[in-house]
């Protein structure tokens, strides 16, 4: 097994792995070096023939806020819009290779789960929230789009995304339920052991049997060009990120500080 520093690897129950985004002091923000161990996370939950149960959660009081801000996210070589090319399709292969790993998924959620929260949320296979559960793309409001829409157009329908997209405005548990966004609902102090108690149920049935289930789910959305709508998502974000709005805002964060800007973006919508 690996030495994880960003997350915590850990056998919960018979043929149940948990993995624990690990940096509650940055409110399990990704960082590269998270990214990466959880690439290797999904590396050796794959290859481990003792394991048939993924639960992705986060440690602290939130899920997940997205992607690190204030971390320098390497770009590579080229020009700015291929390196931010490059950068957004690797978000989409990093997430379409979740959705696709052959074993299932499950996300369990508490607090925040925000931006590219909710691309690793809404790629697994199962979400289960706590009634303390929030969602939404503030960042969508000077940042660009979701590279990978988080599935919301497919999950959720393309109306209900738009009206969501449009104001970025956050919706609690109970309407990402009534919405088809997440599974379940829980108690926030009963959401660890009901997790883990349906992975438990899900792992009494053969892993052949489970691998081919999920195959024949997502072989139906790859026939409505899921991945195809990914890919466009996330070049269409790359244009997003040279528009007057955007490039503002990112110099408004190295001139007056992140906590300056988001209250620039966020603050409006909060009065």
């Amino acid at each position: 097994m690996a030495a994880y520093q960003n997350i915590i690897y850990e056998i919960a129950a018979d043929k149940v792995l948990r993995v624990t985004l690990n940096r509650p002091e940055r409110m399990n923000a990704m960082s590269p070096q998270l990214l990466a161990e959880l690439d290797q996370a999904m590396d050796e939950f794959e290859q481990d023939p003792a394991l048939s149960v993924m639960i992705i959660r986060g440690a602290g009081r939130t899920f997940c806020t997205g992607y690190d801000l204030g971390v320098d996210q390497k770009r590579g070589s080229g020009s700015r819009i291929m390196r931010d090319r490059i950068a957004m399709q690797g978000l989409v292969t990093r997430w379409m290779r979740l959705w696709a790993l052959p074993k299932p998924t499950i996300a369990q959620v508490h607090g925040h789960c925000i931006a590219g929260g909710t691309e690793l949320a809404g790629h697994c296979d199962l979400v289960f929230a706590a009634e303390d559960a929030s969602f939404g793309n503030q960042p969508g409001r000077t940042m660009g789009i979701l590279p990978t829409m988080s599935m919301w157009p497919t999950l959720m329908g393309p109306r209900r995304t738009k009206e969501l997209f449009f104001t970025g405005d956050p919706f609690s548990a109970r309407q990402a339920l009534e919405w088809g966004l997440v599974n379940r609902v829980f108690p926030r102090d009963r959401l660890d052991h009901e997790t883990l108690e349906y992975a438990r149920r899900v792992a009494m049935v053969s892993v052949e049997l489970l691998m081919l289930h999920k195959a024949a789910v997502n072989r139906f959305l790859e026939v409505t060009a899921i991945r195809a709508a990914e890919q466009s998502a996330a070049d269409l974000d790359v244009i997003a990120h040279e528009t007057d709005t955007v490039r503002n805002w990112m110099r408004m964060i190295k001139d007056k500080g992140l906590k300056a800007a988001l209250e620039a973006r966020d603050g409006p919508f909060r009065k």
